[in-house]
């Protein structure tokens, strides 16, 4: 169990990080914080789909590859970063236990989406601006996990909302670090990746896994309002990748478990927050530039603009839903045809035996007919 202080309160949190046990198996909040943001961000994208054209059946396929890859690609991305502290194969996949990283997971969900859009001709930005603010919701909900597991803190400050932690009752089997223990025996590491940094193990931090939620969830509201303005298909990803970088970018600044790049002094999120930056600015200019010059006011789907713009979508989804029926249907046809033309050849050859045998009949009645007169006019020959 830990025990959580906050500088601006006098009273103290207890929790324990494990929500329950089934089977002799603990459960951890984390994973269920996890799943929530996880659902939550499924049925946003759901009514974002809709407004944009987007057939729900398709947004099955497309939630089950994004959470996959995501998991996935946030996982590989957080080991690869820490490979020295996995000592086996069931150490790098418990998840449960934490270790996700956000840009992995995006960089994972990112390619789900785009490949699966491909193989089903949709406009991979269309599904990505979709997907972008509900990666928000994930992540503003998913970051109280950190907090369940006290983990991504900051280093000390004297705010009045900064907060430290310690190991009130340890639980059987679970690993366990406050900010007191893990400032405690990572203080000569610390300063070593950073000399100008002053520890204080028994000193409050900065609640950094709090910061990223609160900013996810400004940014969350802010890309709400401005997906109704949007110009271009891949508008509202940009944005978020611009504005999550934005605060990233600071707010891993503050973090004292941050991933370095190799053995250098630099912290992989903030190269990754400075690129994403960079792209979204360039990519929002552009697309912007381009959308004035072909004179598209808005592809939100409530302006009649927006509607019109929209359908293009739905109508290449149907013609090819109309395509692949006219093809069954002209297969069939074809099918019936030959069955129908196989029947009339063998109707033929049925009739044409008929007449033979029809002819061979004639053939033999009058032969018949020849030999009864031959006979006859010998009989009568004979009488004679």
């Amino acid at each position: 169990m830990y025990q959580v202080e906050f500088k601006l309160f006098d009273f103290a949190f207890r929790f324990s990080p494990v929500a329950f046990t089934v089977f002799g198996k603990d459960v951890f909040w984390y994973g269920i914080i996890i799943t929530v943001g996880i659902i939550l961000a499924v049925l946003y994208a759901f009514m974002r789909a809709k407004q944009s054209g987007i057939k729900p059946d398709h947004m099955y396929d497309y939630s089950i590859f994004t959470i996959i890859f995501g998991i996935i690609g946030a996982r590989t991305y957080y080991v690869l970063s820490e490979l020295d502290s996995y000592n086996s194969f069931m150490d790098a996949i418990a998840i449960w236990k934490g270790g996700l990283a956000i840009y992995g997971g995006v960089i994972g969900g990112i390619c789900a989406l785009v490949v699966t859009a491909l193989v089903k001709k949709h406009k991979p930005l269309r599904i990505l601006d979709c997907a972008a603010p509900a990666t928000m919701i994930g992540q503003m909900i998913g970051r109280w996990g950190n907090y369940m597991n006290q983990e991504a803190f900051g280093c000390n400050t004297d705010l009045p909302w900064g907060m430290r932690s310690f190991v009130y009752a340890p639980h059987d089997g679970v690993r366990m670090q406050g900010t007191v223990e893990y400032l405690s025996s990572h203080k000569s590491l610390l300063m070593q990746k950073n000399p100008d940094l002053i520890i204080d193990p028994q000193g409050y931090v900065h609640p950094t896994f709090l910061y990223e939620s609160l900013w996810n969830l400004l940014g969350f509201i802010l890309i709400n309002i401005f997906y109704k303005k949007k110009k271009f298909d891949g508008a509202i990803l940009f944005a978020y990748l611009g504005w999550y970088g934005l605060g990233r970018l600071f707010i891993e600044g503050l973090r004292t478990d941050s991933l370095y790049l190799g053995s250098t002094n630099i912290r992989l999120s903030q190269l990754v927050a400075l690129i994403c930056i960079v792209l979204s600015v360039f990519a929002l200019v552009w697309g912007t530039v381009r959308a004035k010059a072909a004179g598209v006011t808005t592809l939100y789907t409530k302006t009649e603009n927006g509607k019109w713009m929209m359908t293009d979508a739905l109508c290449a989804e149907e013609s090819t839903e109309e395509a692949e029926e006219t093809d069954a249907e002209a297969e069939e046809s074809e099918a019936d045809e030959e069955y129908m033309s196989d029947d009339d050849g063998e109707a033929k050859l049925t009739d044409e035996n008929e007449d033979e045998d029809i002819s061979e009949e004639a053939e033999n009645e009058e032969i018949n007919d020849t030999e009864t007169e031959e006979t006859e006019k010998k009989e009568d020959g004979n009488n004679n």
